[in-house]
């Protein structure tokens, strides 16, 4: 849908001869960095933070890491179910805005280009977060790097989405979650050192998605 209405909405800016119809473009990128990308960029856990390392130190030696992680990309984590459309939706409307603000700069439109600009690099930042966790974990660049940091950004994504079912034992859909990637050869591993036998937290119901 949101496809659909910003191809339509782009389609009406450059061929549509009205006065202010080269805005119209700007309209749908504009709304969703403000209603939308603040949920990706402000980390605002339903859970207090102490809270989810008491809960996660009953089965996690890195609890620590592990909090930071899932604070950090704290709505890829709240809505499972959607956080690659809204991915998805973020990489079109960045590219919409980084694209409109280009061609308002050569009509000399300045003001809105430097608006679309900042509206572009806000969704851009949205899109690197919104499904961010997932989106590592299946990374076979991230899983095989060399590199020390995007490896251990790939073992904190996957044994994060095993984390965050502790936080709500009670939801089917992030158990089954977490336990396809337990079965994973190279999580196994990393559940052997990080993973240990303990009381089983319960933060409460998950909000619905």
């Amino acid at each position: 849908m949101i496809l659909l209405i910003n191809a339509i909405a782009i389609f009406a800016s450059f061929s549509l001869n009205q006065i202010y119809a080269v805005y119209w473009g700007a309209i749908l990128p504009t709304l969703y960095a403000i209603i939308v990308a603040p949920q990706a960029l402000i980390t605002r856990p339903e859970i207090p933070t102490s809270a989810i390392t008491k809960i996660l130190a009953d089965k996690w030696d890195n609890a620590e890491d592990l909090t930071a992680y899932i604070v950090k990309y704290w709505m890829a984590f709240a809505y499972p179910a959607t956080s690659w459309k809204k991915q998805r939706n973020s990489v079109i409307l960045y590219l919409t805005s980084f694209v409109l603000g280009i061609v308002y700069f050569l009509r000399e439109l300045f003001a809105a280009g430097i608006i679309l600009f900042i509206i572009g690099y806000v969704l851009y930042q949205m899109s690197l977060r919104a499904d961010r966790p997932r989106s590592v974990y299946a990374n076979a660049d991230f899983r095989d790097s060399d590199n020390e940091f995007a490896r251990k950004e790939w073992e904190l994504a996957a044994m994060s989405i095993v984390a965050i079912s502790d936080l709500y034992p009670d939801d089917r859909a992030l158990k089954v979650s977490a336990n396809e990637v337990s079965e994973d050869g190279d999580v196994k591993s990393l559940l052997a050192k990080y993973r240990h036998d303990g009381r089983m937290g319960a933060a409460g119901s998950r909000p619905a998605a």
